[in-house]
């Protein structure tokens, strides 16, 4: 088994509708430069797509949050160079592909799947968590080992294992409407409550394609006045965040936010699949900040 696997960057794994009404598997890269061809994300559930536009959408924050759609050097400074690269990449009609393909090769190494030291979306410690089966982690079922589903969707071996595409894809969904169902390990720990998605009433704006849908969720401005802060996504951290239940502050820049870990989790596999993960929670804002980011969503 490599130490080092499956790559989001470029191998297919979220799931996409095409014109024809059919379903493809592609890369994170495929799905934001060709974003213009398909109609919408075509995941397993309606969540598992909210979880998986909002890591898209981090992405773009990030990259035309600092440069232009030539893929020039251009940090936003005022409310006015937001509302001009909107509207450049809208008249596109598609996301440039060199800035897109720039950046994302930048930080190729942050998207393994499996990594050492730094998997994508986990936390290598983890795995001192409390320990699920693959069917807990497949959110089509979301089955404890003490609560078994009587009509399960899956059963046999694609009950007990996921292949990396959707293992990749549930990872992002559970930290994102994880239950509460795990136990600190720390004494006198707070509740975190639900996963961050599951605590608030998602709204996101539908196009007729996803650089479509993209667009009209990629506000570059702060309640349309003035630019956000730096961007900050999970991926850039020089090492994951691995402290149990966490309060923080609430972001000042969109990316941060979006890629929110509501959970520590680490995928444990055999083989050429995922047999379950461990879990411990992640990251949760004060009551005082949740009235304005919620506003933020909606």
């Amino acid at each position: 088994m490599k130490e080092i696997e499956f790559n989001l960057l470029t191998e297919p794994w979220i799931r996409v509708r095409l014109r024809d009404n059919t379903v493809r598997e592609v890369s994170l890269t495929e799905a934001l430069v060709s974003a213009q061809d398909y109609v919408d994300l075509a995941g397993e559930m309606p969540t598992q797509n909210a979880a998986v536009l909002r890591l898209l959408l981090a992405v773009l924050f990030t990259v035309f949050s600092r440069v232009d759609a030539k893929g020039e050097p251009r940090p936003l400074m005022q409310s006015d160079d937001a509302l001009e690269r909107w509207s450049a990449l809208w008249q596109l009609g598609h996301f440039p592909a060199a800035p897109v393909r720039d950046y994302l090769e930048q930080w190729k190494d942050r998207f393994w799947l499996f990594h050492p030291t730094h998997p994508f979306w986990q936390v290598p410690q983890a795995k001192i968590g409390t320990e699920y089966g693959a069917a807990k982690l497949n959110g089509e079922m979301s089955e404890s080992s003490n609560k078994l589903r009587l009509f399960p969707l899956y059963a046999g071996q694609s009950k007990e294992q996921l292949s990396y595409p959707q293992a990749a894809r549930w990872l992002l969904c559970v930290n994102g409407y994880d239950d509460t169902s795990a136990k600190p390990k720390g004494k006198g720990l707070p509740s975190v409550g639900a996963g961050w998605l599951g605590k608030i009433g998602f709204i996101q704006a539908q196009g007729d394609n996803l650089y479509e849908t993209l667009m009209l969720n990629l506000t570059l401005l702060r309640d349309g006045r003035e630019c956000w802060g730096e961007s900050k996504p999970c991926w850039e951290l020089e090492a994951p965040k691995s402290a149990e239940r966490t309060e923080i502050c609430c972001p000042d820049n969109p990316a941060q936010l979006l890629t929110l870990q509501s959970r520590r989790l680490l995928l444990h596999r055999t083989g050429e699949n995922v047999d379950g993960f461990c879990l411990l929670g992640g990251d949760f804002f004060p009551l005082d900040f949740l009235q304005p980011v919620f506003s933020f969503q909606r």
